[in-house]
């Protein structure tokens, strides 16, 4: 998993600052929740096919914070 900052909203466009430094634009709508300049959102990046393993890790990464 992969966090993120929204650094602006603008026209149905949300940019994201990587912690590497990189800025990715993505649509509004590829987001849930309530996006708001300067919250961290997590990214998931799957190749076709392994979107049920990234899922299962992303629940794994979320189980563990919980018990933390």
């Amino acid at each position: 998993m992969l966090s993120a900052k929204i650094t602006k909203i603008q026209d149905q466009s949300i940019t994201l600052a990587l912690p590497d430094g990189q800025v990715l634009v993505v649509p509004q709508s590829a987001l849930e929740g309530h996006p708001a300049e300067g919250l961290s959102v997590n990214l998931v990046l799957a190749v076709p096919g392994a979107e049920d393993a990234a899922r299962q890790k992303l629940a794994k990464d979320i189980l563990n914070e919980l018990t933390k």
